[in-house]
């Protein structure tokens, strides 16, 4: 399974790339589903077409990099700043980012310190070194006092989509999520419960605008009608 889900975070990232698109945005693979709704409801607005490239953000960077063709990229601001051979006109600030612990189908959780619990078996976490809520759920079981109990339990994947499908699959009990994926899940999700985010960094999502094709993509998400969406998965 986990060679599968990386063949499609790989062929996502390719097939919306090559499209000549009237504009193209791509956005941290944990963000997909409301940069989705977001973009369709642009184009229905606007006639536009857009191209979409959603995926670990180290690739999506590299991706902009190289193609020079992506007009915005959005995830965690600080991750964007930092980005190389990158320079973002502004940033457009989307929301704060908010780490959970989910749960699969048949198990309960009140509290993430029962990932410590000797019924969790396997806990999926993303990457620490190219995802925000990986490095997020890493610092959370380090400052909490966890790591010694979780880390022989950890499954790392590559992004929170990729935890969130193990989940769903029942290849983890628990795992590490923003609460926009969480959210997004929905029934397909045993439950969530929020970590206190006293216990990891701030995380400000933002979308750094690259090109001008952008600015009226940029300006719609300033709208009621976006806000709306953005709300709605908890940014």
């Amino acid at each position: 399974m986990r060679k599968s889900l990386a063949i499609l975070s790989v062929l996502l990232l390719s097939a919306t790339a090559g499209l000549a698109e009237d504009l193209v945005i791509g956005a941290g693979a944990g963000y997909r589903r409301p940069m989705a709704e977001a973009v369709a409801a642009w184009k229905a607005q606007s006639g536009d077409s857009v191209g979409e490239v959603y995926g670990n953000m180290g690739q999506v960077l590299g991706q902009a990099r190289e193609s020079g063709k992506m007009a915005m990229v959005c995830g965690d601001r600080a991750v964007l700043a930092k980005a190389e051979g990158l320079r973002f006109d502004r940033f457009l600030p989307l929301g704060t980012g908010k780490l959970v612990v989910a749960f699969r189908k048949g198990e309960s959780l009140q509290d993430p310190a029962e990932l410590a619990a000797d019924r969790i078996a396997k806990v999926g976490i993303p990457d620490a070194k190219s995802a925000i809520y990986g490095k997020a759920g890493r610092q959370y079981l380090d400052r909490s006092g966890l790591a010694a109990k979780v880390d022989p339990k950890l499954v790392t994947v590559a992004t929170v989509p990729q935890v969130t499908a193990y989940l769903i699959s029942g290849d983890v009990d628990a795992g590490f999520l923003n609460i926009t994926d969480a959210i997004g899940a929905g029934a397909d999700l045993g439950g969530w419960v929020a970590v206190d985010p006293g216990l990891y960094p701030p995380i400000e999502i933002s979308c750094g605008v690259l090109d001008a094709s952008a600015e009226g993509f940029a300006a719609f998400l300033t709208t009621p009608a976006a806000q709306k969406i953005l709300q709605h998965y908890g940014l």
